[in-house]
């Protein structure tokens, strides 16, 4: 897991990392600068660093960086601009979606309501790095991929465009004239992402893709149409396609192993808060426990059980009259908003 490890590893697919600490400060100046041969010679200075990075623009990455641990707002960023074969989740629980770079600049928040940032530049943490919040783990691909990374798709991370620029609905890209290969990639893969859901198999996905892919002008090739419906279905069967399927509520595994079996009721208030308060604080209070009809000593249990779990927490204690209930919010550990 150390540096002198992992060095070699990315630079087989043309990438220069360089060594940062553990709260991802990097521990060499010119880290922008860092080519092939500069990146070798630190493996050899910096040899147990178990943290590294990588200059985004040097390097031909563009990483779309989601500042939440929503799987929701992951999805909803890659039906935007366009599915990647490499993503990687944070020590902190949160995900980055590598792409190749295609021009993108440093962009924080370019939708202001969206926890998502486009690093076309400066630096990133790469996995299998540890940072002080936990390891960063790559949980779709390898780095074989790096070799073949798509380019970010969608408007909005043009430089050329103003930072607010909309990308384009579904809806706007219905018609058929006029589409050049990305786009028309793009439409078809958004529409197989909806179909898959009512697709018996792969093979039931391939016909109505075929099908769709010739009201194109002109239509898709056929490999590009097989790759596409690869994708959609893969993003299908496990579970990861959320179109068409309505609102959901996420959380982590263990969050699950922990609470499911030894703390149902913890469990079950956890769900129903994430479901009805998600992204804002909220009252736990004997109102709410007559509105859930449990008992006040049940829902204090049942809210206690995920305070010391460290999945909510008290932002306002109350107890000044009535109407001065207890405040809690999410923690990053149960998934803020």
């Amino acid at each position: 897991m150390s540096f002198s490890e992992w060095q070699p590893r990315y630079a087989e697919h043309n990438v220069a990392v360089f060594p940062v600490t553990p709260d991802k400060t990097p521990a060499v100046k010119g880290y922008l600068r860092v080519g092939l041969n500069g990146s070798s010679q630190l493996a050899i200075k910096f040899p147990d660093h178990t943290a590294f990075g990588l200059a985004c623009k040097r390097n031909r990455i563009t990483v779309l960086d989601v500042d939440t641990p929503d799987e929701r707002v992951l999805a909803d960023g890659l039906a935007r601009h366009g599915p990647t074969p490499f993503i990687v989740r944070s020590g902190s629980g949160n995900f980055q979606a590598w792409y190749r770079h295609g021009g993108e600049t440093r962009r924080v928040r370019p939708e202001p309501d969206k926890p998502i940032d486009i690093l076309g530049d400066g630096f990133v943490v790469a996995p299998p790095s540890k940072g002080r919040k936990g390891e960063y783990q790559i949980i779709e691909g390898s780095l074989d991929d790096l070799d073949r990374l798509p380019k970010m798709k969608g408007s909005i991370f043009n430089p050329n465009k103003k930072q607010n620029t909309p990308s384009p609905s579904l809806s706007s890209l219905a018609g058929p004239k006029g589409d050049d290969d990305g786009r028309r990639n793009d439409k078809l893969w958004r529409e197989c992402m909806q179909m898959a859901r009512g697709s018996r198999n792969i093979e039931d996905l391939m016909v109505r893709a075929m099908e769709s892919n010739q009201e194109y002008c002109p239509p898709l090739p056929p490999n590009e149409v097989l790759k596409i419906v690869a994708s959609a279905w893969g993003y299908e069967v496990e579970g990861k396609n959320w179109f068409g399927h309505g609102q959901r509520v996420v959380m982590e595994h263990s969050i699950v192993d922990d609470l499911a079996a030894s703390d149902p009721r913890a469990f079950a208030l956890f769900s129903l808060l994430k479901r009805h308060h998600w992204g804002r604080e909220f009252y736990l209070s004997k109102t709410y426990a007559e509105k859930l009809g449990w008992a006040p000593n049940t829902l204090k249990a049942a809210r206690n059980a995920l305070t010391r779990q460290g999945l909510i927490e008290c932002i306002h204690p109350g107890g000044r009259g009535k109407n001065d209930p207890p405040v809690y919010r999410f923690t990053d550990l149960g998934g803020r908003g």
